[in-house]
């Protein structure tokens, strides 16, 4: 067939979408922050036909936003939108951990207290993508042990939607020296992981629930004003 295509806009292609989806995680690309195309591909040494398509990629997941004659930007959230993303999160969320409790395994629960540890030794040194790594790979030990793959791609993308306004919410928190969220998170993650540890997973469902509500009501703080979010 004639649909062959080499292996080098393969490779710049996923290369392009990896270090700009990472930039945006770590908001070193924050919310509304304008993306130049031409001045990423050569920032990563690429041309921009391989970045044109990473940023399509990214506008198909909610990540960025194109607008004509203007281009893309990283994707502003509203109150709207935060409600409508929780929402779906409550709904696809919660199973996918009810699926994923039922197949956890002793390394897994290890795997969330490591997890832990480092999102509680980067809240002590103020590394911002440190916690939002440790955050992420706590809840990720939990969910990936889900066995639909559909239902997890889903929560991804909601997770990835969500990205940029909480590093920014994390870098303001830090910037003012405010780390009593930061505190309340790792003991929600605490209480967490301890009813794990304790066979108790329905007490550890109850609480993932609650904590996912109160990173919907810090969000709400984040667009009016500030604070760390979940």
């Amino acid at each position: 067939m004639a649909l062959n295509r080499t292996s080098l806009p393969r490779t710049a292609e996923a290369v392009a979408l990896a270090e700009l989806r990472d930039a945006i995680v770590r908001g070193d690309l924050a919310p509304g922050a304008p993306i130049r195309q031409s001045a990423a591909a050569a920032e990563l040494g690429l041309s921009v036909i391989p970045v044109r398509e990473a940023l399509k990629t990214l506008a198909g997941e909610g990540i960025v936003t194109y607008v004509p004659q203007r281009g893309y930007t990283v994707t502003e959230l509203s109150p709207d939108s935060v409600d409508g993303i929780f929402r779906l999160r409550e709904l696809l969320e919660g199973e996918a951990e009810q699926d994923a409790a039922a197949r956890l395994r002793p390394e897994d629960v290890a795997a969330m207290r490591a997890a832990l540890n480092d999102q509680r030794a980067a809240v002590d040194a103020a590394d911002v993508a440190g916690v939002i790594a440790g955050n992420r790979r706590f809840h990720f030990a939990l969910l990936e042990r889900c066995d639909n793959e559909w239902l997890l791609r889903f929560v991804r993308q909601l997770w990835e939607a969500l990205e940029p306004h909480r590093a920014l919410s994390y870098r303001r928190a830090a910037a003012a020296g405010d780390t009593d969220r930061a505190e309340a998170i790792l003991a929600e993650h605490e209480a967490i992981v301890t009813a794990f540890e304790h066979d108790d997973a329905p007490a550890a469902l109850h609480l993932l629930a609650e904590h996912r509500r109160g990173g919907s009501a810090d969000f709400h703080r984040l667009l009016s004003g500030s604070a760390p979010t979940v």
